[in-house]
């Protein structure tokens, strides 16, 4: 009798994680840009701290704006195209700056790779120091990303295993909006004409803060877009940038 309801309790548990969505949250944001030296002042100019990538043997140089739960924005560039992941991105460069590709965590285990996403499992480096953590702006995670009319939007809700909910946008680029809620983070679904740039679907991340007051001091010069008390919008390498109190 012990081992038929210990080989039921091990049924029904395997069953349930079978059930459990693939898709746990966001993960990390790439950003294509010209002029890394130019887009790190901008950034370093809002209040992140910046953690310099590692080397690559094809050329691309990045930067990280990295949070403690794993979450991090990339900004990186190409000069030449010497394999086809650095003609990738030399071909993107030609579109102009922006985001070209959002990383999903997926701990276990990782689906292939889709149009304009990716799966990962929010690799921390043994150089990471607490510093790296501690924006001046306050900035705590990428907690959205929004997208406008991504062409695999069923197969993110097939993913994560939610179901998008009508909810109102505050945004400079739309007020109609579903949220696809994940254990760890928002993807804001928006429609087409919400694009930026044709054929990117991705639009738009919104980062945490303790406080929008902290932030405001590194806002001086900018044309910023105000949502609320709460809610703080600019424009930062072709991405528009949401500074959100939590």
């Amino acid at each position: 009798m012990g081992r038929l309801l210990a080989f039921l309790f091990a049924l029904l548990s395997s069953a349930g994680a079978a059930a459990q969505p693939l898709v746990r949250g966001l993960d990390h944001i790439p950003i294509v840009v010209r002029d890394l030296e130019r887009a790190r002042a901008d950034f370093e100019a809002l209040g992140f701290v910046l953690k310099p990538g590692r080397p690559h043997a094809n050329g691309l140089r990045n930067l990280h704006a990295k949070f403690a739960d794993g979450t991090e924005l990339e900004l990186i560039t190409a000069s030449a195209a010497t394999d086809d992941l650095s003609q990738r991105y030399v071909d993107w460069l030609r579109q102009g700056d922006g985001p070209v590709a959002l990383g999903l965590f997926a701990p276990q285990p990782k689906p292939p790779p889709l149009d304009g996403i990716f799966f990962d499992r929010r690799q921390r480096s043994p150089t990471d120091r607490p510093e790296h953590f501690t924006h001046p702006n306050g900035a705590r995670t990428l907690a959205a990303v929004w997208l406008a009319g991504s062409p695999i939007e069923q197969r993110l809700v097939e993913l994560t295993g939610g179901r998008p909910v009508d909810q109102p946008a505050c945004a400079p680029f739309g007020a109609a909006a579903r949220v696809l809620k994940l254990p760890e983070g928002e993807i804001m679904l928006m429609p087409a004409d919400a694009q930026r740039t044709p054929g990117r679907p991705i639009v738009a991340a919104t980062v945490t803060v303790a406080g929008v007051e902290t932030v405001r001091p590194f806002l001086r010069g900018r044309t910023v877009q105000v949502c609320g008390r709460k809610s703080v919008w600019l424009e930062i390498s072709g991405l528009w940038l949401e500074f959100r109190e939590e």
